[in-house]
């Protein structure tokens, strides 16, 4: 278990997803080490229309979280992440052994249980070993730059500044090749997006990159569809975003 958690939003069954996940577990533990997968489910009890806990629900819900993290932690069984949808919460611990899940069970029971939440312990079945781990769990490009987006926002919050003002943003983009790079300057310009003009030789890094800019505001939703727009451009011509830049703007 590693201190590097963080989580995103994503959708579900046509529900809102917030997932939160162990970033860097792999480089923590041996995970050939741990090929048993369990889940501890249980249900909220006062869900907000979106489905998650209400602010004192979820405090009490995360103190129990840690304590459970806690105490499976020294049984050698690590948790990985947590999923929040509809009304459900559902944590996610890789084990050594099948006979583990009694020991999840155990506490599980003493931590949820009794303080009145009824537990649901889930083995899960996996074609590769850490599959869900990677392929449900660990966040997309787009959802590493909603964290980023997310980190920006909040430094720019803590500026004062007004969010919902348009400004002229600044996007980086890199690509390998040249002709990528223009196919995806043709592209990107019908989307809105102005383009600088740009180097043609490579960066030290032996790729090409372009600076393009929108005005935009940077609410927390709209600036993850502008970088979506982008990133999905950029993978269009096999390129890598590289982030956003904004200039202040703060409240009168």
């Amino acid at each position: 278990m590693s201190d590097n958690w963080n989580f995103y939003i994503a959708e579900l069954d046509d529900h809102l997803a917030s997932i939160v996940v162990d970033l860097e577990v792999t480089e923590e533990v041996n995970i050939k080490k741990y090929k048993k997968l369990f889940s501890v489910k249980i249900n909220i009890k006062n869900p907000t229309e979106l489905g998650y806990p209400e602010e004192q629900e979820d405090e009490r819900l995360g103190e129990w979280e840690y304590d459970l993290m806690e105490r499976l932690n020294n049984e050698d069984i690590i948790q990985v992440g947590r999923l929040t949808t509809n009304g459900i919460r559902e944590f996610f611990y890789y084990a050594k052994k099948e006979k583990h899940v009694k020991i999840i069970d155990q506490h599980a029971l003493a931590v949820f249980d009794n303080n009145g939440y009824e537990t649901d312990i889930i083995g899960i079945e996996e074609d590769e070993p850490w599959a869900f781990y990677y392929e449900f769990l660990y966040p997309n490009q787009y959802h590493f730059q909603h964290m980023s987006n997310r980190e920006l926002v909040e430094m720019l919050e803590n500026e004062k500044d007004d969010l919902e003002v348009p400004r002229m943003i600044e996007h980086w983009v890199e690509f390998e090749t040249l002709e990528h790079l223009k196919a995806f300057e043709r592209d990107i310009r019908q989307k809105g997006f102005t383009t600088e003009e740009y180097e043609q030789e490579k960066n030290e890094d032996g790729t090409y990159s372009i600076t393009i800019s929108r005005e935009d505001s940077v609410d927390y939703h709209l600036i993850d569809s502008v970088t979506d727009t982008i990133i999905e451009t950029a993978q269009k011509h096999n390129g890598e975003y590289d982030g956003w830049e904004s200039p202040v703007i703060q409240k009168k």
